[in-house]
């Protein structure tokens, strides 16, 4: 049985506008779903899907093998998603920061004194698999306007052995969400040779025990949608509940775990709510900088989309 819940907005858009890159914790949200259920708004435009325990474990143990690495790797280019600007999730190459905004900021070298050339936000455990559509700004201009992920660059053969599973979750895409499956697949084949096999597909997110800010998505296909994938990494022994994939304007938020998949509007305003240790002593071998921010628990986790401007490749 698939629940229906339908959801009036119980903040405005002005006010979420100016929430943006901030946190909403656990007693922002009247539902926390952890059943098969559908959620639509007041007027029917579907927000999401969460359908529980329907990809295999062979396949989540193939991505786990595939991306554990990559989505580790932290970087300092995610936007809102990283959080309004903190000292404690800046790189350690940074020294007094310059023409400071909300996200980003200019800086000094910590080591050398000189003013850098690049921006910088914080850092977050998150990198990208498969194509995208911007070109690599470490060549020369004129860039090619697409490219291969380094990370496919670098591990084809470990991005092919994700495949099964990045097909099951296009599958579900297209079974739960039809309408917006053939859009998006539609979309994507308009350039056939920048996405990811024959899927709806060009593009994964791979997080690490992340927990985002709120945000909407940009760069991806407006008539798509995301699918997210949990994977608990077996290898890590920091074990937690929390960090939902929540809406708050819409008081809803989902406990995402392993086998589980959720299709979801990103481009509605997004965020997760605070992991929640098991247990007090973190186990194993951390840096300060991941056991301050909360970057050493043992969720990966994957959103699979469309990048917009890939059909001007």
């Amino acid at each position: 049985m698939v629940n229906i819940l339908r959801l009036s907005k119980l903040l405005s858009d002005e006010y979420m506008s100016t929430r943006e890159g901030n946190h909403f914790d656990i007693d922002s949200y009247h539902y926390i779903l952890r059943e098969d259920t559908d959620v639509y708004t007041r007027d029917g435009k579907l927000l999401l899907k969460f359908r529980k325990k329907v990809i295999d474990k062979s396949l989540t143990d193939q991505a786990l093998k595939s991306f554990l690495s990559a989505s580790k790797v932290l970087h300092p280019n995610r936007g809102a998603a990283a959080g309004i600007l903190d000292r404690n999730k800046l790189p350690g190459y940074i020294g007094e920061l310059v023409n400071q905004s909300k996200f980003r900021t200019g800086y000094k070298s910590s080591i050398t004194g000189i003013k850098s050339t690049q921006l910088s936000g914080n850092l977050s455990p998150s990198n990208i698999a498969g194509y995208y559509d911007r070109g690599d700004r470490n060549l020369p201009a004129p860039r090619p306007k697409c490219r291969l992920t380094a990370f496919n660059s670098k591990y084809p053969d470990l991005f092919e052995n994700a495949i099964p599973f990045i097909n099951r979750c296009d599958e579900l895409f297209k079974l739960l969400v039809p309408e917006r499956h053939q859009a998006q697949y539609d979309r994507a084949s308009l350039a056939p040779d920048w996405r990811i096999k024959d899927t709806a597909f060009s593009t994964l997110t791979l997080n690490y025990s992340w927990r985002t800010s709120l945000h909407r998505d940009k760069g991806d296909y407006k008539d798509g949608f995301g699918n997210l994938i949990v994977i608990e990494d077996e290898t890590n022994t920091n074990e937690y509940s929390g960090c939902y994939f929540g809406m708050p304007q819409y008081g809803v938020c989902v406990d995402a775990r392993t086998g589980d998949f959720l299709a979801a509007d990103v481009h509605e305003w997004h965020c997760n709510t605070p992991f929640i240790p098991r247990e007090a002593v973190v186990k194993g071998t951390n840096k300060m900088k991941n056991i301050i921010n909360d970057w050493y628990f043992q969720r990966m986790s994957i959103v699979l989309y469309l990048r917009n401007d890939m059909v001007k490749c």
